[in-house]
């Protein structure tokens, strides 16, 4: 399904607007709010790294899911699963930005951006073709 440039700005329109509204109730949080979070639902990626306290309050914000690990569309083709069909998307905060230098893992110029990401239970094994 193809959007008209102004279906597309309304979307987008819409989007921020979400990201604006569910930023505000995190901000309001503490930093010890939002870690309480992160240690009782222990959400990772499908690489097992933990999402961050602020990640984690941002996905259970967006919905009433049981989020337990999350990954990206082709993360999950990767692994061997794939989305089912209608199951929507959530979004997290992604760092991007260039390295000092060769041996550091600091970032300079860090910015975001947003990412979709589906949890583990909106996926079904991708069902290999027996050859005959």
């Amino acid at each position: 399904m193809k959007f008209t440039a102004e279906q597309k700005e309304k979307y987008l329109a819409e989007k921020r607007e979400k990201i604006k509204q569910l930023r505000l109730i995190i901000k309001d949080m503490t930093v010890a709010q939002r870690q309480a979070v992160a240690d009782k639902y222990g959400i990772v990626t499908i690489e097992g790294h933990p999402l961050s306290p602020y990640n984690q309050c941002f996905l259970l914000s967006q919905a009433e899911l049981k989020f337990t690990v999350v990954g990206g569309f082709q993360q999950w083709r990767k692994a061997g699963r794939t989305v089912l069909k209608g199951k929507k998307g959530f979004l997290i905060f992604v760092p991007s930005g260039n390295k000092k230098d060769d041996d550091s893992t600091q970032l300079e110029d860090v910015y975001f951006f947003t990412a979709v990401v589906f949890d583990i239970s909106q996926t079904q094994e991708i069902e290999k073709e027996i050859a005959a």
